[in-house]
């Protein structure tokens, strides 16, 4: 990007945000010579199997760009407040933090604290927006930025974008665009806001929708549903939760987990919810509520993905089984 923000006195602003989402929005902040910038974001948490200690995205980012960087673990903390207060910032920027922001923190800098938000509010309020347009089939989702106020997701409208969602969308290539729309609407509105010059309207609260903290069992594949409902959580949780189903093999539960899939439509198998069959263009097919879900692409945890005609040579016994 190459916007360069109009405003004519230095700015300081503390940013706050968590995961890879917020990296393109702080990366393009950071750019801006006449933007004093400080970083607020989530402590290091254990990941992976060995569980080691890792910072946020954003502060991996941060410390390349030689950034000051606050990771409390409670942001309501008296002492974080304090903190805050003396950096005297003039703005805070909020995109996906992951925390609330307390009314006393909120009333700090000068110009309020601007949240981005990847949804057309009221749209989609919550942690998982982005993951929420996919499951629910939308045709278009966008970006808001709004003035918080003490309600998640709740204060007033300040601008907004709208992108049309692709048909084989995933959460995978949707929130890099989401991201990359929120950093151009951002510096486009940045300007504009500390000038003075944008009012803010107020969201219509009765049409909100709400989202939800996913968990590891958010991805369990549930037969019983309708296949379009299936594909869809496919591609929402590609990533994480990433979607899953167990299978029993002999003695074994095992866990496996979906890339890719596409719908079969109809009753074509006739058979019980949850067996798998094969057809001439899907390899493993799987009955659901009102047809088949085709899977195209698995792993057995902790093995690699594989497609799956592949999958089939290897563990062909899954033909014929009863998924859980």
């Amino acid at each position: 990007m190459t916007h360069k923000l109009s405003i004519n006195a230095p700015t300081r602003i503390i940013f706050f945000g968590t995961p890879e989402f917020s990296v393109p929005i702080l990366t393009e902040l950071a750019s801006e010579n006449n933007l004093e910038l400080f970083l607020v974001t989530a402590p290091p948490r254990p990941f992976g199997r060995t569980q080691t200690l890792t910072p946020t995205a954003v502060s991996i980012e941060g410390a390349k760009l030689h950034l000051s960087i606050l990771e409390p673990e409670n942001p309501a903390a008296d002492e974080f407040i304090e903190k805050i207060k003396e950096l005297k910032p003039d703005l805070f920027v909020v995109a996906a933090y992951g925390k609330i922001l307390s009314p006393v923190l909120l009333a700090i800098p000068k110009y309020g604290a601007l949240n981005i938000h990847p949804s057309l509010l009221p749209k989609l309020r919550g942690p998982s927006p982005i993951e929420g347009a996919i499951l629910a089939g939308l045709d278009e989702t966008g970006v808001t930025i709004i003035l918080m106020d003490a309600l998640m997701d709740h204060g007033p409208i300040v601008a907004h974008e709208k992108i049309k969602i692709l048909p084989s969308e995933t959460r995978l290539s949707l929130s890099p665009r989401l991201a990359d729309i929120s950093s151009r609407l951002l510096m486009k509105t940045l300007p504009q806001w500390v000038a003075g010059k944008i009012t803010p309207t107020d969201q219509q609260h009765d049409s909100a929708t709400f989202t939800k903290i996913l968990t590891r069992d958010d991805g369990r594949i549930l037969w019983n549903r309708p296949a379009v409902e299936l594909e869809r959580q496919v591609r929402a949780y590609l990533g994480w939760p990433d979607s899953f189903f167990m299978w029993q093999r002999n003695s074994l539960m095992l866990r496996c987990k979906v890339e890719s899939a596409h719908i079969i439509l109809g009753p074509i198998a006739e058979k019980p919810i949850g067996a798998v069959w094969q057809g001439p263009d899907a390899p493993i097919a799987v009955q659901t509520i009102d047809g088949s879900l085709s899977i195209d692409r698995l792993w057995l945890e902790g093995k690699t993905s594989a497609p799956s005609a592949e999958f089939v040579n290897g563990y062909p016994d899954i033909i014929g089984a009863m998924l859980l």
